[in-house]
């Protein structure tokens, strides 16, 4: 026993945040596995599983400063989750869900006889620089935020990850090929949302007054999903609510905090 506890020793050191971190990493991974499947209720499971993961997510600090930790490297080990359920995953689901190979390439510059040929799809090439924007500007803006001082700020600077995976959630459910919806504004906004990581706009974090708002939300737009997956005919009434209150987030709150409105 004492041999397996020292051969095997970093897992000693696993604590109550590192469970939470795993299980929401797990999630994130098997979101992309659902994503690869590629149907229609794949799809729809992954997009279930990516609200759970960013409730679970938000529990790792509350563990740790409640039961304690035996390291030093939490934050770069959620970060490192993050960038799985936050970063990846979300980047791939906006490939899978807008790319389409039967449009022709994004961009090509060989024909078939292997003659140069300069060709693109418009769509497809918006589409796959959608994607990669969430994953280069997810992994940055985590990066900056595991070295620098957010996490002792009282708000977000720029729009969370978890964010913008929420937002590319609660917008795919309804305008993606789930729905048999296809139109290039969708994807483009991803894009141009994606690019809020990387700016000063303060974002609430799910702490304080705005813990069990920011919580209601994600489960509303749970809600939303589940009842899409059943199909249920609600699900489309739901998901005005989830949109509105992913809205009031997304552009009302960093609006109050700019006005100081929740200063004391």
């Amino acid at each position: 026993m004492n041999f397996l506890k020292k051969l095997f020793r970093p897992l000693t050191f696993v604590s109550y945040a590192d469970l939470a971190t795993f299980t929401s990493a797990t999630l994130g991974f098997l979101a992309i596995t659902y994503i690869i499947d590629g149907t229609v209720e794949s799809y729809i499971v992954a997009l279930l599983l990516l609200p759970i993961s960013a409730i679970i997510d938000g529990m790792d600090g509350a563990l740790a400063r409640k039961f304690g930790t035996k390291h030093d490297y939490g934050k770069y080990f959620d970060s490192i989750s993050d960038s799985i359920c936050f970063g990846i995953a979300p980047s791939i689901l906006v490939y899978s869900l807008y790319y389409d190979i039967d449009k022709g390439p994004a961009l090509d510059i060989l024909n078939d006889d292997m003659q140069i040929e300069f060709r693109y799809n418009i769509e497809n090439l918006i589409a796959i620089t959608a994607s990669l924007m969430i994953a280069l500007l997810s992994l940055f803006r985590l990066a900056r935020f595991t070295v620098g001082e957010q996490g002792s700020n009282k708000y977000f600077e720029g729009l969370p990850s978890l964010g913008l995976t929420m937002f590319i959630v609660v917008i795919s459910i309804k305008y993606s090929l789930i729905n048999e919806f296809d139109n290039v504004l969708v994807p483009l906004s991803i894009g141009l949302v994606s690019l809020l990581t990387v700016t000063t706009i303060p974002y609430a974090k799910a702490r304080a007054g705005f813990l069990k708002p920011i919580l209601f939300g994600i489960l509303v737009l749970f809600l939303t999903v589940a009842l899409r997956f059943f199909n249920d005919e609600l699900w489309e009434i739901i998901w005005f609510a989830a949109f509105a209150l992913y809205m009031l987030y997304f552009a009302i709150i960093p609006a109050l905090i700019f006005k100081g409105t929740f200063e004391e």
